[in-house]
This record gives structure tokens, C-alpha cells and sequence, in this order.
């Protein structure tokens, strides 16, 4: 059976693709700025500040490196959910379509053909 509309199929796949990609890119990255900010907040500890010569400087790097880390992953994550969600509404709209198609063929194929007409006189 013939594959119709193609390019919503490709523009679907590139859509899957995209969002998985964009998910483990966007995590790689929230751990890469989480990290960058705990070490920095670390190297500055008791240097600059409230609470200078104590460990503030670390807890208030941890505090943002949480934060930050929460806030990437979840919009990222909510980025990449609307890309696959996209893809997959594409999917089912052709799904759809592909399953009309079949069914109108088999009623097609059932079809019995009308008597012919009576004779006229």
C-alpha cells in the first residue's frame, strides 16, 4: 500500500528527532551549569560577601545550582515534550488518514452491485 503525504511524515520524524535531542542536550546542560555554579560559588567561599570567612558562599552556590539545574531541566523538558507531542499528533492525523483509506477500499471490495433495472415495457 502506498505511503501518502511524505514530507508531514519526515516533518514528523525531524520533530522526534529534534525533541529527544534537544532533551539529552538540555540535561547535559543543566548539569554543566549547575556545576560551573557550585564550583564557582565554591572557589569564592569566605572571600567576598555576607558572612565573609564562613562557608556561605558554598551553600548559596548549591542553592543556585539547584535552583538553576530545576529550572533548565524542566523547561528544556517541556520544550522537548511539545516537539514529540507534535510529532506524534502529526503520526496520528496520517494514522488516521491511512486507516480511512483501507477501510474505504474494503467496503470497496464488499460492495455488491446494484440489481440491474427492471425491463420496461
Amino acid at each position: 500500500m502506498e505511503r501518502k503525504y511524505r514530507a508531514l511524515r519526515t516533518i514528523a520524524t525531524v520533530f522526534k528527532i529534534l525533541g529527544w535531542i534537544i532533551l539529552v542536550l538540555g540535561i547535559l546542560s543543566a548539569c554543566g551549569t549547575s556545576a560551573s555554579l557550585l564550583l564557582g560559588g565554591a572557589s569564592y567561599m569566605g572571600m567576598v560577601g555576607p558572612g565573609r570567612g564562613s562557608d556561605a558562599g558554598f551553600v548559596w552556590s548549591l542553592i543556585m545550582a539547584a535552583v538553576s539545574f530545576v529550572g533548565v531541566v524542566v523547561f528544556v523538558g517541556l520544550y522537548a515534550l511539545i516537539l514529540i507531542a507534535a510529532a506524534e499528533g502529526i503520526q496520528v492525523f496520517l494514522d488516521i488518514e491511512q486507516n480511512t483509506r483501507e477501510m474505504a477500499r474494503k467496503l470497496g471490495e464488499k460492495a455488491v452491485a446494484p440489481p440491474p433495472p427492471p425491463p420496461s415495457q
